[in-house]
């Protein structure tokens, strides 16, 4: 027998932000009585916007000061975060910190490529893909947000969580910041690289210790976007605001 997908609550239902229990009609001095949380911490005053969405703030300390409450904040980012609040101001933050990542992953591409020796059709072919290793980085990462955007909310659904597209999507515009020290770690490791290969330090062993090194990197990065984007949506799942 097929498994019937579970009611969603409505919107206007408060669920205990610790296990997802409806709490409607219960005293907010009490206790949630699935979990025992107390009811006066899943209230909806204390999810807020974050500085970001402040357009009176400075753009520069929004940027900043919102980009380092996700990284180095990220559970009480998602925790206080106002999940319905504009997708569009998300997207706008995401869009930056995409670009950053594009720039600097090209620019590892760039170094990267210089230390293969490619002639004709072949050097054509290289300086075609690093020329567009920026845009396709862009559109890749947009993607893959947008894809994850539509499985999340589908999976949500399916398992009864108060989780629309938009809500899922707007956590994801967020975590959109994490991109940034992957790419920054990659870039690194890149230069650092092509440093010992101008300085004649490098061996014929240090070549595939360097590719390596890359393989395990994109490995780490993948289970810390993964890790980061579980705490952004498990702190979200039964947001009531």
């Amino acid at each position: 027998m097929s498994r019937v997908a579970a009611t969603i609550p409505a919107e206007n239902d408060l669920l205990c932000e610790g296990c997802g229990y409806t709490l409607n009609g219960l005293s907010d001095d009490s206790n949630c009585p699935e979990c025992g949380k107390p009811i006066a911490e899943s209230a909806r005053l204390l999810r807020t916007q974050p500085l970001w969405e402040n357009e009176h703030a400075g753009f520069l300390r929004r940027f900043f000061s919102t980009t380092f409450e996700v990284l180095f904040r990220p559970t009480h980012f998602y925790r206080t975060l106002a999940t319905r609040g504009s997708v569009r101001d998300a997207r706008h933050f995401a869009m930056l910190h995409m670009l950053i990542t594009a720039v600097l992953v090209s620019q590892a591409v760039v170094v990267h490529s210089r230390w293969v020796i490619f002639s004709g059709t072949a050097a054509t072919v290289k300086q075609t893909f690093v020329w567009l290793s920026m845009p396709l980085t862009f559109a890749l990462l947009m993607l893959v947000t947008l894809l994850a955007g539509r499985l999340t909310a589908w999976e949500a659904a399916y398992r009864g969580l108060r989780m629309p597209r938009d809500v899922v999507l707007r956590g994801l515009y967020y975590h959109a910041a994490h991109y940034i020290p992957v790419a920054v770690i990659a870039l690194l490791t890149v230069v650092g690289y092509r440093w010992m290969v101008d300085r004649d330090i490098t061996t014929v062993l240090t070549v595939p210790t360097y590719l390596y090194v890359l393989s395990g990197e994109v490995v780490a990065g993948a289970l810390y976007l993964f890790w980061t984007y579980w705490i952004g949506m498990r702190n979200m799942m039964y947001a009531n605001a």
